[in-house]
């Protein structure tokens, strides 16, 4: 059976009509351009960053991930890991993701870009693109997503509080259009 004959009969399962060969398909936005970022952090990258392909290590974007965003938190959203009292909100990761699309490697200086793609009641998604040196396209496009709680009990925050969210704004770059989207739909 052919791939157009797959999708006729998975489209007459699904009672929709079947795409054409011919016909364009939208490839989802990859997010790689530095126009897609509102904030970034320079990261050198170390000799044990790189595998035995003489490439950094898929697992070592993670760190890379985890670095901007805190950073970025730390810096400008209030967020203090050494806080003692614990009485401030504290992010959890509940989702991640990382898509590559070029090698970077050892020692080169990367770029980590940030954006936040959705701020809600007590959660954060951010993207981040790393840049090999000046490049205009990421290596690797990621993030994940931060639910905010309370420190001792582990539990949702019933808001984001103000000082942590107007940091947040500053880096915000769809949601707005999602809200469109949503209106439209209703």
């Amino acid at each position: 059976m052919t791939g157009q004959a797959r999708l006729a009969q998975v489209a007459r399962h699904m009672g929709t009509k079947t795409p054409s060969a011919t016909a364009a398909v939208a490839k989802p936005p990859t997010f790689r351009d530095r126009s897609n970022y509102k904030y970034f952090l320079p990261i050198q990258s170390r000799w044990s960053d790189n595998d035995n392909y003489g490439h950094i290590n898929n697992s070592i974007y993670y760190f890379y991930i985890d670095t901007v965003v805190n950073e970025y938190l730390i810096r400008n959203c209030g967020l203090d890991p050494n806080d003692t009292t614990k009485t401030r909100p504290i992010g959890l990761v509940i989702a991640s993701s990382a898509n590559f699309y070029a090698p970077a490697s050892y020692p080169n200086l990367l770029h980590a870009g940030l954006s936040i793609t959705k701020i809600g009641r007590s959660s954060v998604t951010y993207r981040v693109g790393i840049f090999e040196g000046d490049k205009q396209e990421a290596s690797m496009v990621g993030g994940f997503t931060h639910v905010f709680v309370d420190p001792i009990h582990r539990r949702p925050v019933s808001a984001l509080p103000e000082s942590m969210k107007s940091g947040m704004l500053t880096l915000l770059v769809e949601q707005a259009a999602d809200d469109e989207g949503k209106k439209a739909k209703q």
